[in-house]
């Protein structure tokens, strides 16, 4: 699945952002891979670690879910 962002604010930081997500299962193990692809629009902007440390969390929460039932 993937989102390609168009207006908001990550586009007033990023010339381009696409996040996209991958599931895949492998020995009854399903293995989630987050990829955030973007363009910083000058040097002194960060890299997006709070969005990928959110997409994580969420990845944990949805694992908890899961195992709980």
């Amino acid at each position: 699945m993937e989102f390609k962002m168009l207006e908001g604010d990550l586009m007033e930081l990023y010339k381009a952002f696409v996040i996209t997500i991958h599931v895949e299962t492998k020995n009854d193990i399903d293995l989630v891979t987050w990829t955030l692809e973007y363009e910083m629009l000058n040097e002194e902007v960060e890299h997006p670690l709070s969005l990928l440390y959110l997409f994580i969390d969420i990845t944990k929460d949805i694992e908890i879910h899961h195992v709980g039932k």
